[in-house]
């Protein structure tokens, strides 16, 4: 996971061609009584999640707000002449926290908002486990969740964003991408 941190840096610096040197700190803040609803789609360790959620602006640099995911994730196989398959149901309740530092960055273009923070809340799992033994072990589990993000945002218009995000937590770690507008 460090090295993809690592690489998405890199990449981002080259591409922006960020000038640190510079004196006048550009970038996005959100700023006090800021919103925007936020929602995507993800590659996880855990299958594919959807995602949807809120921001709401409590300083020049900080938001907070709920987050909620859902994945499937499963599997079917044939093992000695018997099916079986599983399938697991997750759904993650979460709050999140995000301090936007891009303008602590020299340089940065305005549309460029950058952040990282932590999110808590709980993890919510049931599986659709089945084989033609009449074996059928279902469950239903629940469990704290706890993740640290670091993304980015590019708005293309004046309340339409691209947003991606690598996270990585006690449960889950992946990547998000969507859109976010604010209103």
């Amino acid at each position: 996971m460090k090295k993809v941190l690592k690489s998405t840096a890199l990449i981002a610096l080259i591409f922006f061609g960020f000038n640190l040197q510079d004196s006048k700190a550009q970038g996005f803040e959100p700023g006090y009584g800021f919103k925007q609803v936020d929602f995507g789609v993800g590659f996880s360790n855990w299958g594919v999640p959807v995602y949807g959620g809120l921001d709401f602006g409590v300083s020049d640099k900080i938001t907070i707000g709920p987050r909620i995911s859902y994945r499937r994730h499963g599997n079917d196989y044939r093992y000695l002449g018997t099916n079986y398959g599983y399938h697991y149901n997750i759904f993650n309740l979460g709050f999140r926290g995000d301090y936007h530092y891009g303008s602590h960055i020299s340089g940065l273009p305005s549309e460029l908002d950058l952040y990282g923070g932590l999110t808590v809340g709980a993890t919510i799992w049931s599986d659709d486990y089945d084989n033609n033994n009449g074996n059928d072990p279902d469950f239903e589990d629940s469990g704290a969740l706890v993740k640290v993000q670091a993304g980015a945002r590019w708005y293309f218009h004046d309340r339409w964003s691209a947003n991606a995000e690598v996270y990585s937590g006690n449960r889950f770690s992946g990547l998000d991408f969507g859109l976010s507008y604010s209103f």
